[in-house]
């Protein structure tokens, strides 16, 4: 019977020493790297099982379904490894709550984790963030706002009706943002006509002063102002001006707005899961931040009524793309 060395000499054609060295050799190779991998599997499982996410809804709605189902599924597209749950109430034991909703964001401002916000408005957001007892207010919360940047509304005027000139904008007190709109509107080379409501009894009458020297008006995230009660007869009134209104979302522009500028549940989603996934990297939460994804909606019906021809929703898109990419570019 051949011996371990006499095996390899065999083998090699005599060359004894030099076979029995180099199978010593791979030999210690592979259990090096045997043990490496064995390593670096520990370490990745130690990092995925050490973060659980927690989605918080407090409602039932279709949106935050919509968000929650995309929010998994992106995060299993990226093979993340992440233990995800879902609940309606604080959880005991999480690393980071997906809090779907100001009301959820109010129960995970209960806990002590670390806690991303998403479907909520800037304005609601950081109405939530100022009444934090003194004791939550250092504890890391971020958003994803449902609401679009100043300067993509403006780009989608810009894009959809590039003759309009005076931009319509009621607000109130309870508006946030408004030195910023004032600065979009004028830095694009625009007019803004303004106007503070001062009673919500007289908004009407105010709504006719901005529409009698605009040629577009712009609504804001303002519920004061537009909300179920109200947003019937803004939009009736605009049409009897034939005045096109820029609306919040696509349930804007199926009441009757010319256009808007939205994300879905599913491209918030997406953005969450990045910032769910660089906090695993790094455990630092992003910064709030708007989406970064949208889409176009039109309602080519009303176009046609005002007697405005428009671009398809697509080219729109791509033109206001194309706006921010420049901007960015720029910076």
């Amino acid at each position: 019977m051949l011996t371990g060395r006499r095996y390899l000499a065999a083998c090699s054609g005599g060359s004894s020493f030099f076979s029995a060295t180099n199978f010593l050799k791979l030999y210690k190779l592979r259990h090096f790297l045997i043990v490496i991998i064995a390593l670096e599997m520990l370490v990745f499982s130690s990092q995925a099982e050490a973060l659980h996410v927690t989605i918080l809804s407090a409602e039932k709605a279709d949106a935050y379904q919509e968000f929650s189902a995309s929010f998994k599924a992106e995060l299993l597209h990226h093979n993340s490894g992440l233990n995800i749950s879902e609940s309606d109430t604080l959880p005991a034991v999480t690393d980071l709550i997906i809090a779907v909703g100001i009301k959820a964001a109010l129960i995970a401002s209960e806990g002590k984790f670390s806690v991303l916000c998403v479907l909520v408005s800037k304005a609601g957001f950081q109405k939530f963030i100022s009444e934090l007892p003194a004791d939550k207010k250092n504890k890391p919360i971020s958003a994803i706002y449902f609401d679009q940047p100043i300067k993509r509304q403006i780009a989608l005027v810009a894009a959809a009706l590039p003759d309009a000139r005076n931009i319509g904008l009621l607000y109130s007190g309870h508006s946030v943002d408004i030195a910023n709109y004032r600065k979009a509107i004028s830095e694009n080379g625009l007019v803004v006509t303004e106007q503070k409501l001062e009673s919500a009894e007289s908004l009407f009458r105010e709504l006719e002063t901005v529409l009698d020297k605009s040629s577009v008006l712009l609504t804001i995230p303002d519920v004061t102002i537009y909300n179920s009660f109200t947003i019937r007869n803004i939009l009736l009134t605009t049409y009897r001006y034939k005045i096109p209104v820029v609306g919040l979302s696509p349930a804007y522009v199926r009441a009757g707005a010319l256009f808007a500028v939205s994300s879905s549940p599913e491209q918030i989603a997406v953005q969450a899961a990045n910032m769910s996934l660089r906090f695993l990297a790094s455990g630092i939460l992003p910064l709030s931040q708007y989406p970064s994804d949208f889409n176009v909606t039109s309602n080519l019906q009303v176009a046609r009524s005002l007697g405005i021809r428009l671009k398809k929703d697509a080219e729109i898109l791509k033109e206001i793309k194309e706006a921010e990419n420049f901007d960015r570019g720029g910076e």
